[in-house]
């Protein structure tokens, strides 16, 4: 039987508490179920805090308080890695104060997704580098882990709706996508027309990094790595439409075959 290769899915505690006060841990299937049916075998990798490992083992006076040794750990195992979405990255990592519409913030999820792009993207595991993809959320992860930025709002200088009123497995506005980009190989369409639930955007790209695609707007809808990788970001949710659109099937393929071929 041909091996899958692994698929690495970051996740962590919501904020938001539950009823009896306590915080879910969650990512949702639908990343995972496209994963295992474009070739892939999906993992979950959570954000276990250095910090409250150290006061749980005050014997252990070397035990490291930083994420570096788990995600070493965690990135060995794996083929490639999913950055999926979820809540706002906090302005702190692009040295800013909260803007009066920042949403919910994990501090669970930044500091271990941040490191994880980092780590991911310049170092080498088991004599490879790793293919990448950011989805909503993790696109503006991948972005400010490399030196790029985000609004926090985008309300100043959209013009088209971004956060849909319809389904999320329903598309809603149109993109635009650069000829010859990875992703318009990826796709095989200059424009497709995708979901939308998101108030942040990418402001400003990582070095070596392309905008590959965007609104009528101007705003940013994927981004991906200038050199021969995959590393890409997009701004849409494909794992909402992955049962009925081939476009969100194709993506999520490309990034299992760089894990294969990696």
């Amino acid at each position: 039987m041909k091996k899958r290769p692994i698929i690495g899915i970051a996740y962590s505690d919501s904020s938001m508490r539950d009823n009896e006060m306590r915080l879910r841990t969650y990512v949702s299937r639908k990343y995972y179920r496209a994963i295992y049916r474009v070739g892939g075998l999906p993992v979950l990798l959570p954000s276990v805090d250095p910090k409250l490992n150290r006061k749980l083992n005050d014997s252990d006076q070397t035990f490291p308080e930083n994420y570096d040794h788990i995600i070493d750990n965690f990135l060995e195992m794996v083929d490639g890695v999913i950055i999926p979405g979820g809540e706002d990255v906090h302005p702190r990592y692009q040295g800013e104060d909260p803007h009066p519409e920042l949403d919910l913030v994990n501090p669970f999820r930044d500091e271990f997704e941040l490191a994880m792009v980092k780590a991911a993207f310049s170092k080498t595991y088991r004599g490879k580098k790793l293919p990448l993809l950011g989805i909503c959320r993790g696109i503006q992860v991948l972005a400010i882990a490399l030196g790029g930025e985000v609004h926090q709002d985008i309300s100043d200088v959209r013009r088209v709706q971004h956060s849909q009123k319809s389904p999320r497995w329903e598309t809603s506005h149109k993109i635009s996508i650069e000829n010859n980009s990875k992703l318009s190989k990826i796709l095989g369409q200059s424009e497709i027309f995708t979901n939308s639930f998101h108030h942040q955007a990418v402001r400003k790209v990582p070095d070596q990094f392309n905008v590959v695609a965007s609104t009528s707007d101007g705003i940013v809808e994927a981004i991906e790595f200038a050199k021969d990788r995959f590393i890409m970001g997009v701004q849409w949710h494909p794992e909402e439409t992955f049962d009925t659109d081939v476009h969100s099937q194709k993506l999520f393929k490309a990034l299992v075959e760089a894990a294969a071929s990696a």
